[in-house]
């Protein structure tokens, strides 16, 4: 069965496509099955958000295996925020702009001492299965926000610039253009890359 990616956002898509394609499977992106579906995410938590992406597309593609994610971002000083709000951290009813986000991150973070400024990046998946349920996997990644933003920015993640992981000695961002074999080599995974290959093991018996 085909995979089908249940997101609107490029960047996520080529993303998880790099990673899959390092174990033979192919991701259909939405546009690629006349799919444009958006979906309002009205869960409280990760799993409740990633299983409504699941189910809404696998509505309109029953015949597909889909998958879908929603990643939040737990800041330790900030007892937690922005959690699955990232987008609506500032504003729940207004989206924010990754520069926005950023910029609110700073603000919010301003003064707080380098040990006090610990925080998770953490990924829920839910495969939606054809005539099955909705099954559920999660990866989580610790690090810590930095003072200053690094200039680089990637387009749909704004805390890859923010996100400092000391395991690696980088930000998150300073891996982006690995390939998916040099991440596994040198175990730099991502907090979706976690959850992914908690998933992988099933994604390998669905899909062909």
């Amino acid at each position: 069965m085909p995979l089908l990616y249940a997101t609107t956002n490029p960047g996520k898509i080529m993303e998880v496509s790099k990673h899959l394609a390092a174990y033979g499977l192919t991701l259909l992106a939405p546009a690629q099955v006349g799919l444009t579906l958006d979906v309002e995410e009205t869960g409280t938590t990760l799993e409740d958000n990633a299983v409504l992406k699941a189910e809404a597309y696998r509505a309109l593609a029953p015949d597909l295996v889909v998958m879908a994610d929603d990643t939040g971002v737990e800041i330790d000083a900030l007892h937690g925020e922005p959690g699955i709000h990232v987008r609506r951290w500032h504003d729940k009813r207004t989206a924010m702009s990754d520069e926005a986000i950023i910029t609110y991150c700073m603000d919010r973070m301003q003064g707080i001492p380098s040990p006090q400024r610990g925080a998770q990046m953490r990924t829920v998946i839910a495969l939606g299965i054809p005539g099955g349920g909705v099954e559920l996997f999660d990866g989580t990644l610790r690090g810590t926000i930095v003072e200053t933003p690094a200039v680089l920015r990637y387009t749909g993640f704004p805390f890859e610039t923010l996100f400092y992981v000391p395991a690696w000695g980088q930000l998150l961002g300073d891996i982006h253009a690995l390939s998916a074999e040099e991440k596994l080599r040198q175990g730099y995974l991502t907090h979706r890359e976690r959850a992914i290959q908690k998933a992988l093991p099933r994604l390998q018996e669905l899909v062909r």
